[in-house]
C-alpha cells in the first residue's frame, strides 16, 4: 500500500501536532490564526522544547489567514523548527 502523505502530515500523524490535526480537518476555511488562538489556543502540540500552547505557536508570526489545513500544520511546524 503507498503512501502519499507529504512530510508535513507525516508530522502531524507523528505526534507534534497529536489530536490538534483531527481539529484542522473539521475546521472551515478560510480562518484567520486569530481564530485559531481563539478557539484552540490552549491545545498544546510537540516542539524539540518540550510542548507548546497553539497560542505560544502563532503569537510568533503575523495575522495569517489560511486557505487549508495544509497551510496550517506547515506554519505550526515551521514555527517548532525554529524553535520558537
Amino acid at each position: 500500500m503507498s503512501d502519499d502523505r507529504s512530510p508535513v502530515e507525516e508530522r502531524a500523524k507523528g505526534g507534534e501536532l497529536g489530536d490538534f490535526d483531527e481539529f484542522l480537518k473539521e475546521q472551515d476555511y478560510p480562518v484567520k490564526s486569530s481564530e485559531l488562538v481563539s478557539n484552540y489556543g490552549d491545545h498544546e502540540v510537540e516542539s524539540m522544547n518540550g510542548t507548546q500552547s497553539i497560542e505560544e505557536v502563532l503569537s510568533s508570526a503575523d495575522e495569517k489567514t489560511y486557505d487549508s489545513a495544509d497551510e496550517i500544520r506547515d506554519d505550526i511546524l515551521n514555527q517548532l523548527d525554529r524553535g520558537e
